[in-house]
């Protein structure tokens, strides 16, 4: 029985794979697309999740943007049931009555405060800082800011109609008990209320006392009125100042974006300057890669042949 050597193989055993030869594959193919991809991971930003992160930050702008319309729509009630309780209000009878009805006004003043400076106001600012440039949602922006800054002001009108409406009432009323007093004396009169010595005085001086005071009453439960719209109307004027800057925040707020937007060109920039350097010093190194190749090739070669050539020199000699 002959023995075979290469039996129990199922081809030539010299028809080996290709990646076993050293020249039939290029050692340094991989070393752009090597460079390349250290470029771009760390030059060039990934862009994978843009629409949908645009598209969430969209949904949620127009969310808040419903809110506020909302409160909006509150605060414009609030303002129009303060209107009737003032009128009714300015329709008491006596100082009893105008105690009763100044609770509910006081009431609803409060619910009127605690929706502009707790609710619209901080949604207003985080809905200029979530604009993020866009020129459609600053128009929007805008618009809510400027629907309440017309809220604010018909609230102040309406208050201050009541304020000079009550300030009249009780100069009326002052000269109904002294019928001998001038209106710039009335007018002072109402204006020191607060100071009980001239309440007293002035109920001394009464020809109908008891009259006299029930009168007096009512006229210092108005001027504690007139004094609350005074208080009103300046915290309603901080308001309408603060409104104003939310217009100097949302520029710097677009200033930080375009800021960004520069360096990030800049960065793109950069990136497409370091990718084309990489494909640059990809080729060049290749290139001498090969050259140095080719060199050791040569160099063999001519070892080589110096070794035969002795080789065969001294066979003839």
């Amino acid at each position: 029985m002959s023995y075979n050597p290469y039996a129990s193989e199922t081809g030539n055993p010299y028809a080996q794979s290709e990646s076993a030869n050293p020249y039939a594959s290029n050692p340094y193919a991989n070393d752009e697309t090597y460079e390349l991809d250290n470029v771009n991971q760390q030059g060039i930003p990934s862009t994978g999740n843009t629409a949908g992160n645009r598209l969430s930050s969209n949904d949620d702008f127009f969310s808040k943007i419903q809110v506020l319309k909302d409160d909006l729509n509150d605060y414009n009630g609030l303002i129009n049931q303060l209107e009737r309780l003032q009128v009714s209000a300015l329709n008491a009878v006596s100082a009893e009555e105008l105690n009763a009805i100044k609770a509910q006004i006081d009431s609803a003043t409060n619910n009127l405060r605690s929706t502009q400076s707790l609710e619209i106001k901080p949604k207003l600012e985080e809905l200029y800082t979530s604009c993020g440039g866009d020129a459609d949602k600053e128009q929007q922006a805008e618009n809510i800011r400027n629907q309440f800054r017309t809220a604010i002001q018909k609230f102040a009108k309406v208050d201050d109609s009541y304020r000079q409406s009550n300030q009249n009432k009780a100069i009326e009323q002052y000269q109904i008990v002294n019928p001998d007093a001038t209106y710039n004396e009335a007018r002072q009169f109402v204006d020191q209320i607060g100071d009980e010595q001239v309440f007293d005085e002035a109920i001394a001086m009464a020809n109908r006392k008891g009259e006299a005071i029930a009168v007096l009453d009512e006229v210092k439960a108005r001027h504690q009125e007139v004094l609350r719209a005074v208080q009103l109307t300046a915290e309603l004027n901080e308001l309408l100042n603060d409104l104003q800057e939310l217009v100097f925040q949302q520029e710097e707020v677009i200033t930080s974006a375009n800021q960004n937007i520069n360096v990030a060109q800049d960065q793109l920039e950069r990136g497409d300057a370091n990718v084309i350097k990489a494909r640059d010093h990809a080729k060049k190194a290749r290139k001498w890669k090969w050259i140095l190749f080719w060199v050791c090739v040569i160099l063999i070669c001519v070892i080589v042949a110096a070794v035969v050539g002795g080789v065969v020199g001294s066979r003839n000699h």
